[in-house]
């Protein structure tokens, strides 16, 4: 089904406090960032996307061999965070001392994760953490129209997510899992339904669930009940009620 948003304002979850009317999800609006104060404290970190120009980006290219391995099983949600949460970690982007970015990426080997342009398209620094590491990492492919980021760490190794799913196999009313840093809250488990397979005008595959998202969500991972990652966060339309949308993950290897 094709997804044509005319005029309907999305709320990007990176943590950027900021939202951006889209026409058929093309990108040709601007940012506006929501109303702060006019003299923020000195200390306050506030949106990178309120200080910093957006830098230049790698072009996109597929760095690596999707992956093929799928899980089969289904597994109990306790069980299911506890085989994926390891390959989802926490992004910080410093663009200054004061402008920041923050949002989700998702391992898919032991160096590569994906994520969404938004989070790291400032920031001239980019970490990467979860409950048991921290990484140095940097831009190594980018689609800006379609909000696709490929990631490198620079130091260390990734724990990759241990199956995969491809956006044909998927079915509306399956159960899923989403897992990010919401409020940078480090991997955050929530719970719904695949409520929609969607494409956009530019052939874009996009996964609507009604499992919970807030900023901080954006690249993400969104699973299967078995622990097969089937997208990543996007966005969520606003003043609704869980219209929330993730790239299918199958979308990165295209």
């Amino acid at each position: 089904m094709k997804l044509s948003l005319v005029a309907v304002a999305l709320f990007c979850l990176s943590g950027c406090g900021a939202e951006r009317v889209i026409l058929s999800l093309a990108s040709d609006q601007q940012w506006t960032a929501e109303p702060r104060p006019a003299k923020p404290p000195r200390s306050t970190p506030t949106s990178v996307h309120d200080k910093a120009p957006e830098l230049a980006l790698p072009p996109w290219n597929v760095p690596l061999p999707r992956p093929s391995r799928v899980l089969r099983d289904a597994l109990p949600p306790t069980q299911l965070f506890k085989i994926v949460s390891p390959a989802v970690y926490a992004v910080l982007g410093q663009a200054t001392a004061l402008a920041t970015s923050q949002g989700s990426a998702v391992a898919v080997s032991s160096k590569e994760a994906i994520t969404n342009c938004h989070v790291v398209a400032q920031a001239k620094t980019i970490t990467l953490a979860n409950a048991t590491t921290t990484l140095q990492a940097e831009v190594i492919a980018a689609d800006r129209k379609t909000d696709r980021c490929y990631l490198r760490v620079l130091n260390g190794k990734l724990e990759p997510v241990p199956g995969f799913r491809d956006h044909a196999t998927l079915s509306v009313g399956e159960a899923v899992f989403t897992i990010g840093s919401p409020a940078g809250l480090i991997n955050t488990l929530g719970q719904g339904l695949l409520s929609g397979l969607r494409r956009s005008e530019d052939n874009i595959e996009y996964i609507q669930i009604t499992a919970p998202v807030s900023p901080g969500s954006s690249g993400g991972g969104v699973f299967d009940d078995r622990g097969n990652l089937i997208g990543i966060t996007t966005f969520t339309i606003r003043d609704a009620q869980n219209l929330n949308f993730a790239i299918a993950a199958s979308h990165f290897w295209q």
